[in-house]
């Protein structure tokens, strides 16, 4: 593993938001980004500590992502509740030819 804090914090929001069962089964056969983005923010952490652990999950290799973006160039597009505050309510991801949604992604923990 790659970041196994990042990975610990993100199982206990997903165990936390939706039980052990699901949270397993999650994990094994897959989620959206949209599902690990309402984990995280109905959990008492910090702003910083949400997008630090939603951007480790994209980035740190611990995922399997789809689709696959480390190909092509991309950027990720914060989208905060209510304009100009400072809390991030969803992602989006910006490629030269789509534009995908929190809901298109999905990732996977890698055995």
């Amino acid at each position: 593993m790659h970041d196994p804090h990042a990975v610990g914090s993100i199982v206990d929001a997903l165990r936390q938001a939706h039980g052990d069962a699901a949270a397993r089964l999650m994990l094994q056969d897959g989620m959206t980004l949209e599902a690990l983005i309402d984990a995280l923010v109905r959990l008492p952490l910090s702003n910083r500590d949400s997008i630090r652990l939603m951007i480790a999950a994209l980035e740190s290799g611990d995922f399997d992502v789809a689709p696959d973006f480390a190909a092509r160039p991309s950027h990720l597009k914060f989208i905060y509740d209510p304009p100009r505050s400072m809390r991030v309510v969803d992602i989006v991801m910006l490629t030269e030819h789509h534009t995908y949604s929190s809901a298109e992604i999905w990732l996977r923990l890698r055995p």
